[in-house]
């Protein structure tokens, strides 16, 4: 009888713990996304006027192995949505035009900066940047910065991922890139391109207080 009134007991508490614990979508909060990067793949060899390996199958940073007939080669690449391989001219010597390889992902994104979004929403301030600043002419992510396009530089998220932003004073909203890396002024949190902070509203005040939320994290893998 004893046995049975503990293993009731035991029950009961069980039910009620279980009934006040929340699921991450009654909790508002999400998984930790990844940037996805495509494990292994095949490509025809194409040689562009590129300082640098590009693909749209892998993050900025990935470390991958390019097999050919000749030899294979571990090289960084870096996305780039218009080609599924292209090489700089100088990796002639390695493969012939047209050449199918096979190219392995050895590791996804950059090796200190891990392909993975630690938060989905997060409010902060936002700065802006760009003109007169000394900034330069090229972002972290090795694209050339261009102020009138939806970016901005983040210190957590990986490059391409793709966020909603809302100015939390007027309710205005953009979408935007992770281009680049910063703020590096204390208790700032995002630094916006002069575009993406004009639609915002937050050009003349200069720092706004701004709800971020990722849509897309990494760069869209096709």
């Amino acid at each position: 009888m004893v046995r049975f009134f503990l293993l009731l007991l035991v029950g009961v508490v069980s039910l009620f713990i279980t009934s006040c614990v929340k699921t991450p979508e009654e909790t508002g909060y999400k998984k930790v996304e990844r940037a996805y990067c495509n494990p292994k793949f095949g490509a025809y060899v194409r040689f562009c006027n590129t300082r640098r390996p590009l693909s749209n199958q892998v993050q900025d940073g990935s470390l991958i192995a390019i097999e050919g007939n000749r030899r294979t080669i571990k090289v960084a690449a870096y996305y780039d949505s218009r080609y599924t391989l292209c090489l700089p001219k100088t990796y002639k010597r390695f493969f012939y035009p047209g050449e199918l390889v096979k190219v392995i992902t050895l590791r996804c994104g950059y090796s200190k900066n891990k392909p993975y979004c630690p938060w989905t929403v997060k409010e902060g301030l936002a700065s802006w940047y760009g003109y007169g600043d000394g900034s330069g002419r090229w972002t972290a992510s090795g694209r050339p910065f261009k102020p009138e396009t939806f970016g901005l530089a983040n210190k957590e998220l990986p490059f391409g991922t793709l966020v909603k932003i809302t100015n939390l004073e007027n309710g205005k909203t953009v979408y935007a890139v992770v281009l680049d890396r910063g703020p590096y002024v204390k208790g700032r949190d995002f630094d916006l391109y002069p575009k993406t902070m004009r639609v915002l509203g937050g050009i003349r005040k200069g720092v706004i207080p701004v709800r971020v939320e990722v849509i897309r994290c990494g760069w869209q893998i096709k």
